[in-house]
């Protein structure tokens, strides 16, 4: 079995825990800005870039073994989902990835200029991008907007089995959780952690798996 694991975005160690918590065999990259991955040439961050590493890493790493899973965190769990709706993964696992409260689309679009001004207002996010280490500008996360009739729609396009793994650090609401889940059209399964840390969220998936 092929696991690939997408670390979150902006997260400062980058995939170095998941790699030191997961089993040898599941394939956990740097994603571009992160640990020893350059950043992106044009300075943008995207979901899509992480949906073309997931790609590419269970597409050389398979050998054959059609037997796939793909592990989305945080603000990667969208690209993870988006690579499942595609049909490239037998199962997917999400972690605090069910998204946060729906905001109306004023909201959303007040929401995204506050973010591209606050790039604007940070000095580390405007100059150039460090050869190695977290580049700052991928701890604003992607811009992507939503809405409940959006991953309704989305969500009822993945048939795989889904893992959501909540642990602390999620921001969707505990007690919509549950009614996300059911928006997937393949048998979804929902855990709740008590701690956040690469070692607990494996170890769920390990069980789920």
């Amino acid at each position: 079995m092929t696991v690939v694991v997408l670390h979150d975005l902006g997260d400062p160690a980058g995939g170095a825990e998941w790699r030191t918590a997961a089993p040898a065999d599941w394939i956990i990259p740097d994603l571009p800005g992160h640990g020893s991955a350059l950043a992106p040439r044009t300075g943008h961050y995207d979901p899509m870039s992480a949906v073309a590493i997931a790609r590419w890493a269970l597409a050389a790493e398979s050998n054959g073994d059609a037997d796939s899973t793909l592990v989305g965190v945080g603000d990667n769990a969208h690209g993870a989902l988006v690579h499942a709706a595609a049909g490239g993964c037998d199962r997917v696992v999400v972690v605090d990835g069910l998204w946060g409260p729906w905001r109306t689309p004023a909201e959303e679009v007040d929401a995204f200029y506050a973010m591209i001004q606050a790039i604007a207002s940070d000095p580390a996010a405007i100059g150039a991008a460090p050869e190695s280490g977290l580049d700052p500008r991928a701890t604003y996360g992607y811009g992507v907007m939503s809405s409940a009739n959006f991953a309704r729609r989305f969500w009822d396009a993945i048939d795989q089995r889904v893992l959501a793994i909540e642990t602390p650090a999620s921001i969707t609401p505990s007690d919509e959780r549950a009614e996300r889940l059911a928006w997937f059209r393949g048998a979804a399964t929902l855990v709740e952690l008590d701690a956040a840390d690469p070692a607990s969220v494996v170890e769920a998936i390990r069980t789920w798996l």
